[in-house]
């Protein structure tokens, strides 16, 4: 079986693509150089591209031509073909470009054209909380029958543990403040107080100056930019707990990353997390009170200034938590082999995705 994939600027489909279902060959658009999509000249490009569409109120489509025998479309773009599709997406925004915005009726309104369309074999949310947005975005009579949850993944590989003498806490995050900083700013100065802790932060957006500050101040290790990927399993191999309580993520491919090293996640029980962590059992939960997304998984509007948040509630919590795992080794050990676990041939898998995705490609060549 011949399969068409396109596949967008995620460091998830690098490693997708690398190990298609049993069975199946996948011809991918561009080739496997996700880097190649985060060029100045091609962000460009797509950022007209973007604005192009937007003008004319049109979510994000594509026309395809191949001989492949059926088309696989990430990221919610919408194939213009006769050959059977089948869309995956993290948010209904992923088909207006994840634009809150450009979300209005006359986008909406296309985008269930196309996937009531006969060739539209299947429409795959990424998580529980996108097939609910979906849901509460669309009228879905016409396609309801389409829908199936399907999780992402990465592929497991065994992450080399490395010997170190403090407690230490990771957050790996392309800008830090609507991942949660100032939750863990207010509480951090003390837990230095009370353990021999450190907290390591891999970003790529500069910080405050007065929060550059903070960062010197408490011996937080700061790294900015891109590191390979040997470098990154370092920093996963020599860290007690992955820290990630963020607001805005529909997923986050840093958190996989996490739990395939074996490590405990503490994050916020925002949008699609609560499919991954699961509490006292792979990672702890600290409650998300809105800030972001809304009850129906939709933006808050006006959209928040996630870099002045600050929450005592959250704040409270995330300490309780970290401390549970400072002081309970064995438990925290065990969460670590559980997410692990999750990833190597569990709900998480490559090898679950897999024997889902080679089903729903079978089928959608018999309809």
């Amino acid at each position: 079986m011949k399969v068409f994939i396109k596949i967008g600027p995620h460091p998830q489909y690098k490693e997708i693509v690398k190990y298609p279902p049993k069975g199946v060959k996948y011809e991918v658009e561009g080739g496997t150089n996700i880097q190649k999509y985060y060029s100045p000249l091609t962000a460009k490009q797509r950022d007209y591209a973007r604005k192009i569409f937007h003008f004319f109120g049109l979510p994000r489509i594509s026309l395809y031509k191949t001989d492949a025998d059926l088309i696989f479309s990430t990221r919610g773009t919408l194939p213009i073909t006769t050959k059977p599709w089948i869309v995956e997406f993290e948010h209904p925004y992923s088909f207006t470009w994840i634009s809150y915005k450009n979300f209005g009726w006359r986008e909406r309104k296309i985008t269930s054209f196309f996937l009531s369309r006969k060739n539209c074999k299947r429409i795959l949310p990424n998580s529980t909380a996108a097939y609910s947005a979906l849901l509460n975005s669309f009228d879905t009579k016409s396609f309801r029958e389409k829908i199936e949850i399907l999780y992402l993944a990465i592929h497991y590989r065994k992450i080399r543990k490395i010997k170190h003498e403090k407690f230490r806490m990771l957050t790996i995050t392309s800008g830090v403040y609507d991942r949660g900083f100032n939750i863990v700013k207010d509480i951090y100065p003390e837990l230095k107080r009370k353990y021999d802790v450190e907290w390591v932060i891999k970003t790529v957006y500069p910080l405050k100056p007065e929060d550059e500050e903070f960062v010197k101040e408490n011996g937080i290790k700061l790294i900015y930019g891109f590191l390979p990927q040997k470098k990154i399993d370092e920093l996963y191999g020599s860290s007690d707990l992955f820290l990630y309580p963020s607001f805005v993520d529909t997923n986050a491919i840093v958190i996989y990353e996490a739990m395939r090293a074996g490590i405990p996640v503490i994050t916020t029980d925002t949008f699609a997390f609560p499919d991954k962590v699961k509490p006292y059992y792979n990672g702890l939960m600290i409650h998300d009170p809105g800030v972001f997304w809304n009850k129906k998984f939709m933006q808050v509007i006006p959209v928040p200034d996630t870099s002045k948040y600050h929450n005592q509630a959250m704040s409270s919590e995330l300490l309780s938590d970290i401390e549970y795992l400072i002081k309970n080794e064995k438990e925290r050990k065990k969460m670590g082999k559980n997410a692990e676990r999750m990833i190597k041939d569990g709900p998480l898998s490559v090898k679950v995705r897999n024997e889902k995705l080679k089903r729903i490609f079978e089928e959608a060549l018999r309809r």
